[in-house]
């Protein structure tokens, strides 16, 4: 489908707001807001879609940029949780180019689970995602102190921002607006059931305002900030726990991802290669405040020991730099493991807040949104089969034609936003993208002047 979603159409929709009147603000363009902002713009509901920083800039770029079920929860006995996340891991593989299956090895050795466990477990979590396989050990491949043997099982890796921004772009495609950069200020009450957004666009310096009816709060780890502007109030049993990712050379060290258990403190992690790197991770650690986003020297350390201990061979040399996100749960427990993984949503006069979202089960959490949205809005909403990703990308044959793509259709506004959240460079490529740094600068420039 032939349309411009680009810095131009969105100086447009800025200059245009002027109190503009939507059904819905959803504020948040993380994957959380795109998938409700995806799911309303099919109904025909006019969305207005806000992001005080880029799309995906948040904690929706900085995951393990994984599509899975998670064993974990499994073995924790979210049984109904883990059958939600493979029945849209599958759907996901099945209808997008961009979420890849992958056979991955779970190591068994001296840190690590019973074999007979992992061997009942696996066969549960295929099953459950919809394969019968009995699983069985190997034990080649990996030389390790320890090592004892691997079982194989299935799940998927992705871009976690490009699923996000195509979600935005397919609600863009339906009819609807999203700008990024443009930060809400204030959420008033307005006459007869309405609620008046105020907006301080970052790009152009424009000031404007929106009226709609409902309010979707869906900033993530800055839920309870976003609430407070809106009612004083903040939402108890939230939780913000900082995941920690390194990014290393591959080296041709593995092949497929693995899964297994740190020595140092029995944490599930994973080595994922992702072409040119391996992407290894997660820390969970509690923080104050959804400010504290830094990747520091504790979580460095902590990630490059865990994984050394697997590839005797890494070296210090082969760190490539690193990144942390916050994740935003919702629950009790006195650590981030024993805080579920599903996700939370609150009514808060005419403010739906949503936290919890996981890449995975977005789609599911943006249907189970809608029954708020109806009642505030009093229209009926289908949810069947949505939301839909209605953008990908065309092929293309080289990096220029690949850039004007994005800079005409996915409305990026600086080098950051193509080489980090449109094209993964800084994850996926050893240099970060900086060898299309230069590329990337001068065609946002020639695309402005024009």
């Amino acid at each position: 489908m032939e349309f411009e979603f680009s810095l131009k159409t969105r100086n447009k929709i800025i200059k245009g707001l002027n109190g503009k009147y939507f059904d819905v603000c959803v504020i948040g363009g993380g994957i959380a807001g795109a998938g409700i902002f995806n799911l309303l713009s099919a109904n025909g509901v006019s969305t207005l879609l806000l992001d005080k920083g880029d799309f995906a800039s948040g904690t929706s770029s900085y995951s393990s940029k994984l599509i899975h079920g998670g064993i974990r929860y499994l073995q924790q006995g979210h049984i109904m949780l883990t059958r939600e996340l493979l029945r849209e891991r599958n759907y996901l593989i099945k209808n997008t180019n961009f979420v890849e299956e992958r056979e991955f090895n779970i190591l068994i050795d001296n840190y690590s689970w019973n074999p007979l466990t992992i061997r009942f477990g696996l066969f549960v979590y295929e099953l459950i995602g919809g394969k019968i396989r009995i699983p069985r050990m190997y034990n080649d491949k990996y030389n390790y102190e320890g090592f004892k043997g691997y079982f194989t099982y299935t799940d998927a890796i992705s871009d976690d921002a490009y699923l996000t921004v195509s979600n935005i772009l397919s609600g863009v495609i339906n009819g609807s607006k999203a700008i990024n950069y443009a930060e809400v200020t204030e959420i008033n009450d307005a006459e007869s059931d309405q609620v008046e957004i105020k907006i301080a666009d970052k790009v152009t310096g424009i000031s404007g305002k929106a009226v709609c009816k409902v309010v979707i709060n869906a900033t993530g780890p800055w839920v309870n900030e976003t609430l407070k502007m809106y009612t004083g109030e903040k939402i108890s049993n939230l939780k913000l726990s900082k995941g920690s990712h390194l990014i290393i050379d591959n080296n041709g060290y593995i092949k497929n991802p693995i899964a297994f258990k740190s020595h140092l403190d029995g944490r599930q992690m994973f080595i994922i290669p992702r072409d040119e790197t391996l992407i290894v991770g997660t820390t969970d650690k509690f923080i104050d405040t959804p400010d504290e986003f830094a990747f520091d020297d504790e979580d460095r350390n902590y990630i490059f020991k865990s994984a050394k201990r697997i590839i005797p061979d890494l070296k210090e040399t082969d760190i490539l730099r690193g990144y942390a996100g916050i994740r935003p749960l919702y629950g009790r427990g006195n650590s981030p493991g024993r805080v579920t993984r599903d996700f939370h949503i609150e009514i808060n006069r005419r403010m739906i807040s949503i936290m919890g979202v996981k890449i995975t089960n977005y789609r599911n959490a943006a249907r189970h949104s809608i029954p708020y949205v109806k009642r505030l809005l009093k229209r009926n909403i289908e949810t069947r089969g949505l939301p839909q990703i209605l953008y990908q990308r065309k092929p293309t044959k080289s990096n220029d034609e690949l850039i004007d793509q994005v800079i005409m259709n996915e409305m990026p506004v600086y080098p950051e936003d193509i080489i980090k959240r449109r094209l993964g460079l800084f994850f996926f490529k050893k240099d970060g993208g900086e060898s299309l740094r230069n590329l990337i600068e001068i065609k946002l420039k020639e695309y402005k002047s024009v």
